[in-house]
């Protein structure tokens, strides 16, 4: 069984060495990044399964990136994960703009992959009541 390619988007190094290891342990491969341009532009080149973001960014944070995902035909069915340790209305906005779901931050590996894992069964159900559907 393939393993689900995660991007990662963390501007903290601690924090993005932490999630990778913890996404890594749970079973995925990981690829990550410390900014939403870069991470923008690795999408585009190397479209990952699901993207994880943390929100609060300097530059182009991790709502911008969801903005910009979302704004692409290619890419807006590309489920993206928000973790925000700026509480309920943050994780509301990131929601608002696009995020296939928001977390707080700092979460346990569990939690982490609980919303993954979500977020694939519902991208999976899409696609097979998609291809019923198609003639």
């Amino acid at each position: 069984m393939r393993r689900l390619n995660v991007l990662l988007v963390e501007d903290d190094n601690d924090a993005r060495e932490l999630y990778g290891c913890m996404l890594d342990l749970a079973g995925y491969s990981v690829k990550a990044v410390s900014g939403g341009l870069e991470a923008f532009a690795e999408i585009q080149v190397n479209r990952p399964d699901l993207v994880v973001t943390d929100i609060g960014m300097p530059g182009f944070s991790g709502l911008d990136l969801i903005v910009a995902v979302r704004s692409n035909a290619e890419l807006a069915d590309l489920p993206v994960i928000a973790i925000t340790s700026f509480g309920q209305k943050i994780r509301e906005r990131a929601r608002a703009a696009g995020a296939t779901d928001a977390i707080d931050k700092p979460t346990e590996v569990a939690k982490l992959r609980e919303v993954i894992d979500a977020a694939v069964s519902r991208l999976a159900l899409a696609d097979k009541l998609t291809a019923k559907t198609s003639c």
